[in-house]
């Protein structure tokens, strides 16, 4: 969604991502305002006053009903005019629904300047993961050689459909056949980078696990030049497992962040091998 020059700056749609582009395809792509996803994070926007702003991030899937909180901005820069958490209801799958919650900000371009947009996920007192992004506000985003900026400023339509599981598929069902291979890749947790995710849980008479293999992160803090759109541009670190269906039959695919023995976060996965 987010996008510099040749550049998107969202490779990997959130779920408020991937509903709003479900939404709109209809219209016209070029008006879609710039959407800022948790895999951005690090990077560097560039909106006009009175420009759409819009974060969506995703929710800890341990603790879905919590919502993310705005805890930096300088509002004179940039004004927040909306913020909504949305939950799935229980029992929801159907194919292509989000499994997962999802906190939306909506932001609009203020006075001419840069602010820190910060936000924190807190449970029980304690900050379990962070996103953070620097925007500028400026005469002409367009003219913003190195910031993520809206669709607008031109450009190839870029659709990016990634050949691998990721953390929006958490909660679906994967199918596989016996000696068919499927890679997931989830980032890592902003507040704690280093934090590798591990398998928990699996069986080993259906699939094979390999991973977690280290991606590391794609960017140094504060380089925001423009990449190859086929390559990872985040700033997170990430991992990669590798799943195989090695026997017909059903397996929980389970993975947890764990720091210093507590469970931060949960990804879980159905997958179903057939002959």
């Amino acid at each position: 969604m987010a996008r510099s020059r040749g550049r998107p700056a969202g490779l990997v749609l959130s779920a408020a991502s991937a509903l709003l582009v479900a939404g709109c395809l209809g219209s016209d792509y070029r008006d879609l305002p710039l959407d800022l996803s948790a895999w951005d994070s690090g990077w560097l926007a560039a909106v006009e006053p009175e420009e759409e702003l819009w974060v969506g991030l995703d929710g800890n899937n341990l603790h879905p009903d919590q919502a993310w909180e705005l805890v930096e901005v300088d509002d004179a820069v940039l004004r927040l005019t909306t913020s909504e958490h949305e939950v799935p209801p229980p029992g929801s799958g159907d194919p292509g629904d989000p499994h997962i919650s999802t906190t939306v900000f909506g932001f609009v371009g203020g006075d001419l300047g840069r602010t820190r947009l910060r936000f924190e996920l807190v449970v029980d007192g304690e900050r379990v993961d962070v996103a953070e992004y620097t925007v500028d506000v400026v005469d002409d985003a367009c003219a913003a050689e190195t910031a993520a900026v809206a669709n607008r400023c031109g450009g190839e339509l870029f659709s990016y459909q990634p050949q691998y599981l990721q953390a929006l598929n958490h909660g679906e069902q994967v199918n596989l056949d016996v000696g068919e291979e499927v890679e997931l890749v989830l980032p890592a947790n902003a507040g704690f980078p280093d934090t590798a995710w591990q398998v928990a849980d699996h069986d080993d008479a259906v699939i094979a696990v390999d991973g977690p293999v280290d991606l590391g992160p794609a960017r140094s803090p504060g380089d925001f030049s423009e990449v190859d759109p086929e390559v990872r541009h985040s700033f997170l670190p990430a991992w990669r497992f590798n799943i195989t269906g090695t026997a017909p039959g059903e397996s929980p695919m389970v993975l947890e962040l764990t720091v210093d023995g507590e469970r931060i976060d949960v990804y879980e996965l159905v997958v179903l091998v057939g002959m």
